[in-house]
C-alpha cells in the first residue's frame, strides 16, 4: 500500500474536514557516530544517506548498526543526532606570506579528513583575492572526494562583499579559526607544469573525545542539545538510544528519555543493559529500575549477526530492528501499533529462550526475542507498565501506541481551532471533524466496535467564552471501553490531557 504523509487541513467553512491519511513512521537515533554534525537532527531516508553524513560502522558506538537494521526491516524515514563528549576539530594552516589562514573543521572528530588548495585563476591581478577549494576525502592520501566546496574570488579585505569571514559562514566543511591574514594565502602550485594540484592536509587532526555520559544524552533544553536536538526534527514516533559498547547508560538517561517521549507522544525502545545475561537477571534488573511507562518498552535478549559471532560476543542492540518492524507494520495498517513480522535471518539472539523463560519475561513487561523457524520474532506485546492479569490499553504495546497515534492525529488535525475560538460554530465544526477522523481510524482497524456508539464519542464540554473543550473517548481494546481525552483549544494554544476513568 502506498503510504502518504499525514495532512493537517485548515478549517473549511461549513464543511466537514477531510480524514487524516496514514502516516510514515519516523524513528530517531541518538548517540555516538564516526563523524557528522553534533547536536543536530539530520533527516535521512536510507542507510546510504547515513553513511554520507555520519560515516560507516565503527567501534565508538552502535548507532550505525541500529540505523542499518531499521532500514533493513521496513523503516522509511529516520532522524539521527550525533552526540560527542569532548570531541575536538581538525585544523588546517594555509601559509599566507609570514602569516597563516587557519581553517577549522565544522564537524569535530578524528575522521574528518579535510584538505584545501589555493589558486589565483582570473584574480591574479588583485593582491587580496584568491580561489579556495575545500575537500573532504575518504581517508588521508585518498583521491576519493566525498564532499567539495569551491569559493571563487574571495578576499581578505573586510570591506569586500566576498570577505572570507562572511563567505565561510555558509560552509558545511570549515569555518575560520582566527583572524584572517593581511595578505592572500599562498597559491598551492604543482612543482612542475602538468602535475596534479597539491593540497594542504590537516595541520592537527581532530579527536573523538570520551565515552558518552548520561548528561550527554539528556542535553539541554535551552541549548537544544542531546535529546532536545529532536525538537527541531518535526514529528518523531520512535526514539532509540543505543548504549555504547563499553558501558551502560544509567537511570538518569533512561528517565530523561522516557519523559521526553511522553512530551512528544513517542515510544522509547530501551535496549537491555549489558549486565542482563539471563532472563532472571532481566526481570530483576527491570524491577530495580522501577520505571512505569506506556511510552517505553524493552526486550531480551540482544541480537548477534550470524556472520560475526566472534566480533560481538555480547551482542548488539535490537532497537533499530524493532523500530523497523514497527515502521513496516504502521505503514501496512495505516496507524501505529505493535511490531509484526520476523527479523532478517542474518540476525540471531545471544541467548536462546525456552517457553517458560519467555512467559516469565512477558509477565514482567519484557518482550522476549525468540527464534522460531530459523528467524527471530518478537514474542511479546508489553509496554513498561505493570502487567496485570487483565491488560489495559497502557500495558499493551500495540494499543498504547494506537492511543498515542489517535491523540496525535486529533491534536494536529484540529489545530486550526485555536485560531478560530471566537468564530461562531467552531465547537460544532470541531465535533464534526473529530467524528470524521475517528470514523476513518475505525475503518482502518485502529478502533474496535460494531458501530459509532460503542467505538467513540465526541462532545463539547462547557468551559468559558474564550475556550473550546472537546471530550473524546475511543475504544482500542473492547467496544464501549473508552480511553478518554480532553482537547482544549485557546487562542494560540492546543493541549490534550487524558481524563481518569472515574472523571470520564
Amino acid at each position: 500500500m502506498a503510504v502518504e504523509p499525514i495532512v493537517y487541513p485548515d478549517l473549511v467553512e461549513g464543511a466537514a474536514q477531510p480524514a487524516a491519511r496514514p502516516t510514515v513512521t519516523v524513528a530517531a537515533f541518538i548517540g555516538r557516530t564516526e563523524r557528522g554534525p553534533v547536536d543536530e537532527a539530520v533527516s535521512i531516508s536510507s542507510f546510504d544517506d547515513y553513511r554520507r553524513v555520519f560515516g560507516g560502522h565503527s567501534s565508538v558506538g552502535f548507532v550505525s548498526h541500529a540505523v542499518e537494521h531499521y532500514f533493513q526491516h521496513g523503516g522509511r524515514a529516520a532522524v539521527v543526532v550525533r552526540l560527542a563528549n569532548g570531541a575536538t576539530r581538525a585544523t588546517i594552516d594555509v601559509p599566507a606570506g609570514t602569516e597563516v589562514l587557519r581553517l577549522v573543521a565544522r564537524r569535530p572528530g578524528s575522521r574528518e579528513y579535510l584538505r584545501v588548495s589555493v589558486d589565483y585563476d582570473r584574480v591574479v591581478g588583485d593582491p587580496r583575492r584568491f580561489n579556495l577549494v575545500v575537500q573532504r576525502v575518504a581517508r588521508p592520501g585518498s583521491n576519493l572526494v566525498e564532499d567539495q566546496e569551491l569559493y571563487s574570488g574571495v578576499s581578505v579585505d573586510p570591506n569586500d562583499r566576498l570577505f572570507i569571514v562572511d563567505v565561510l559562514r555558509d560552509s558545511e566543511l570549515v569555518r575560520l579559526g582566527g583572524p584572517p591574514p593581511s595578505c592572500r594565502p599562498d597559491a598551492t602550485l604543482p612543482a612542475h607544469p602538468g602535475d596534479p594540484i597539491p593540497y594542504i592536509e590537516r595541520s592537527n587532526p581532530g579527536a573523538d573525545g570520551d565515552e558518552l555520559t548520561d548528561y550527554d544524552v539528556v542535553g539541554s533544553n535551552e541549548e537544544g542539545t542531546g535529546l532536545f536536538a529532536l525538537d527541531r526534527a518535526g514529528r518523531v514516533d520512535v526514539i532509540c538510544v543505543p548504549p555504547p559498547p563499553s558501558r551502560e547508560f544509567g537511570t538518569t538517561a533512561l528517565l530523561a528519555a522516557e519523559r521526553y517521549c511522553r512530551r512528544r507522544r513517542a515510544l522509547l525502545i530501551w535496549d537491555p543493559p549489558w549486565s542482563w545475561y539471563t532472563s532472571e537477571q532481566a526481570v530483576l534488573g527491570l524491577r530495580a529500575l522501577g520505571l512505569k511507562s506506556s511510552n517505553a518498552m524493552t526486550y531480551f535478549p540482544r541480537l548477534r549477526p550470524r556472520d560475526q559471532l566472534a566480533r560481538f560476543p555480547a551482542g548488539v542492540p535490537a532497537c533499530g530492528a524493532l523500530a523497523g518492524l514497527l515502521a513496516a507494520s504502521d505503514g501496512t495498517r495505516g496507524f501505529a501499533g505493535g511490531p509484526q513480522g520476523r527479523l532478517k535471518t542474518s540476525l540471531t539472539t545471544v541467548v536462546d529462550l525456552d517457553e517458560q523463560e519467555a512467559a516469565h519475561l512477558r509477565r514482567h513487561g519484557i518482550n522476549p526475542l525468540a527464534v522460531a523457524g530459523g528467524a527471530v520474532v518478537v514474542d511479546g506485546n508489553a509496554s513498561l507498565m505493570p502487567q496485570d492479569r487483565v491488560p489495559t490499553a497502557a500495558q499493551r504495546l500495540d494499543t498504547s501506541r494506537t492511543v498515542l497515534h489517535v491523540v496525535d492525529v486529533l491534536e494536529r488535525s484540529t489545530s486550526w481551532a485555536m485560531r478560530a475560538i471566537e468564530e461562531p460554530g467552531t465547537g460544532e465544526e470541531l465535533v464534526k471533524q473529530v467524528r470524521a477522523l475517528l470514523a476513518d481510524l475505525h475503518s482502518r482497524g485502529a478502533l474496535v466496535g460494531r458501530g459509532a456508539d460503542d467505538t467513540f464519542f465526541v462532545r463539547v464540554v462547557p468551559r468559558g467564552p474564550d475556550v473550546v473543550v472537546l471530550r473524546v473517548g475511543f475504544a482500542v481494546i473492547k467496544p464501549g471501553q473508552f480511553v478518554t481525552y480532553e482537547l482544549e483549544y485557546r487562542a494560540g494554544r492546543t493541549t490534550a490531557r487524558e481524563v481518569p476513568p472515574l472523571d470520564a
